[in-house]
């Protein structure tokens, strides 16, 4: 089945393929950007990741181990069909299910946020209901819909947690919100860790949170927005928000978390249209990096 949904890339993360024997790591491009609403271009985030992260040393002195040594599989890019919300998502959802089902963790390189809704549906197929999402943005994405359409990415936190259940959902490093959607989301059940809460924590402080979140959670999927990050460390994303978290507090609280929780990940919203000297799409290699490797680590 999986051939039918997914094409080959020129570029390969890392520059070498890993083993499907030696390893249960994969990653999975999602070039998709259809429904997005400042700066299209995340399409070409997936092949552009994988060409800057074959220049990266991948030791990760987080984990003590270096990632070349088990490099994950590439599996290609997910065929979306671009101007289609529904019928890309339909994809995203049969090769998540696939890849989940037999075993394997995913990391997804979007591609706009949109398609963690079709991902989730998927692992949800594949694993049951016992699901939480920690979304690391700068927005909550909690619209009830958007220019009058429910799949588009300033909705899809609120499809998420249709999937999952607003108690199975925390948001953290937002700042950029309209005024109904926040009310609503505070009073939905997300647990939620804006921006200045996160600034005016130590990452200790902020890791317990996050974590106080995740002890009662089987399974954990991660989506990281990199609007998260503030726009001086991260300029190349589809809709940059000041007073963002840095790249460095971002990785130190992603490896904290208990690793053997984490089903999977993926790394959405950079824009390399927008970007400079692809300093995004280094700084996004680097987080898959590093979460491939605490995943590994003994």
């Amino acid at each position: 089945m999986l051939e039918l949904y997914l094409i080959k890339n020129p570029y390969v993360f890392l520059g070498v393929n890993g083993s499907r024997e030696k390893t249960d790591l994969s990653v999975v491009g999602v070039p998709f950007d259809s429904t997005n609403s400042f700066r299209p271009g995340s399409r070409f985030a997936p092949a552009t990741i994988r060409l800057v992260s074959q220049s990266l040393e991948t030791y990760s002195f987080r984990s003590g181990i270096a990632l070349e040594d088990n490099p994950p599989v590439d599996e290609g890019d997910i065929a979306v069909v671009h101007g289609s919300a529904e019928l890309s998502l339909r994809n995203i959802a049969v090769v998540s299910d696939e890849l989940f089902s037999s075993g394997r963790r995913v990391g997804f390189l979007g591609g706009e946020h949109t398609i963690t809704y079709g991902i989730v549906e998927g692992l949800v197929k594949a694993l049951g209901r016992s699901l939480c999402v920690l979304v690391f943005d700068a927005h909550l994405d909690y619209r009830s819909e958007y220019l009058g359409y429910k799949l588009s990415h300033a909705c899809v936190t609120r499809r998420v947690s249709e999937v999952v259940g607003t108690n199975n959902v925390l948001v953290a490093g937002f700042r950029a919100v309209d005024k109904k959607e926040f009310k609503e989301a505070k009073t939905s059940g997300l647990t939620l860790i804006n921006s200045y809460e996160a600034l005016r924590s130590t990452t200790r402080e902020l890791s317990l949170k996050i974590n106080d979140f995740i002890k009662n959670c089987e399974n954990l999927y991660i989506s990281i927005d990199m609007d998260v990050i503030d726009p001086a460390y991260a300029p190349g994303v589809a809709t940059p928000e000041p007073e963002g978290i840095t790249p460095t507090t971002l990785l130190d609280v992603l490896t904290r978390i208990p690793k053997d929780k984490v089903v999977g990940f993926d790394i959405v919203e950079v824009n390399p249209l927008s970007d400079y000297g692809n300093v995004t799409s280094f700084t996004a290699a680097k987080i898959a990096i590093e979460l491939f490797t605490h995943l590994t680590r003994q």
